[in-house]
């Protein structure tokens, strides 16, 4: 079980712990591609920020360049000037879409103000999409084919396998239904035979539908959305929220999710933290998929 223990409460499901164990275990795939002949690398596309200050994008294309190079994944930054029309950025996509040397793609976001991201990502080949943002990747985990499936969905999934808990049968509730978290994941969650209910800002008493919940995961984009009273006791809480506050007491800026942590994980048998929960195994699988493409 990737769970770290603590002192009274629930057990604290490491993010970062997973993502190294993944990490490791992508490192054999490559070789063993490699050792077949195959190559495998990510081609990502970045609008850069205006001139003179790093985005964080850009630092996000840094960070993902080392991370490739250290599991011998080759990593190819098609840089365009923060002056990119939707034509730049289409035909970057549609070319790398049709060169057989590429088997992996991402667009970094934001795209520039009035571009559609989905238009964007309309145009990735599907097989090379390794984010699973095309809307044909997203039909095939509704219809449980084989594919490229969101990053942070599959990231959720692999973390509440790391509890050991037993999906089908159990009450799962999603509170938020983007395209690329809450929907794929409550798809996700009804293939292993789970009971789900999705949850929006406009669902009705949402602490009862919490409450319910054997499985809960967050993902409102609402600081402390969720509280103590709220949560099952025993439930494994998946918090995917990234919400940048400022501390009352310090004045300082940190990182929370959408649960009460210190609150919930009095309550819950399992807890994500943020930072160091669902971020880490994310990235990971961005990377398992990239591996899944590369693959004959």
């Amino acid at each position: 079980m990737s769970a770290m223990s603590g002192s009274g409460g629930a057990q604290i499901i490491d993010g970062r712990a997973l993502a190294d164990r993944f990490r490791a275990e992508i490192r054999r795939d490559v070789e063993q591609l490699k050792a077949r002949g195959r190559t495998v690398s990510l081609d990502a596309v970045l609008v850069d920020g205006e001139p003179g200050a790093k985005s964080s994008a850009r630092i996000y294309a840094e960070n993902q360049k080392a991370g490739c190079a250290e599991l011998g994944i080759e990593y190819r930054l098609h840089v365009l000037p923060h002056t990119a029309t939707y034509e730049d950025i289409a035909g970057r996509v549609l070319l790398l879409s049709a060169e057989e040397r590429v088997t992996a793609i991402m667009v970094h976001m934001p795209l520039p103000e009035g571009i559609d991201p989905y238009r964007v990502q309309s145009l990735i080949d599907p097989a090379k999409d390794v984010e699973g943002v095309n809307p044909a990747n997203i039909g095939n985990v509704v219809y449980d084919r084989s594919s490229l499936v969101p990053c942070t969905a599959l990231a959720v999934m692999k973390m509440v396998d790391s509890t050991g808990v037993e999906l089908r049968g159990s009450e799962v509730v999603c509170v938020g239904a983007s395209n690329i978290v809450g929907k794929p994941v409550a798809i996700l969650m009804m293939q292993r035979e789970a009971t789900v209910h999705s949850c929006n800002k406009y669902t009705q008493d949402l602490a009862a539908m919490t409450r319910q919940a054997d499985v809960l995961v967050v993902a409102a984009g609402k600081a402390g959305l969720i509280a103590a009273d709220m949560v099952k006791a025993g439930a494994v809480v998946i918090d995917v929220g990234i919400n940048r506050t400022v501390d009352p007491a310090t004045g300082k800026k940190r990182v929370v999710g959408d649960v009460s942590f210190d609150e919930v994980r009095a309550v819950a048998g399992w807890i994500s933290p943020v930072p160091g929960g669902v971020g880490p195994v994310t990235v990971a699988m961005l990377l398992r998929n990239t591996v899944d493409a590369a693959r004959p």
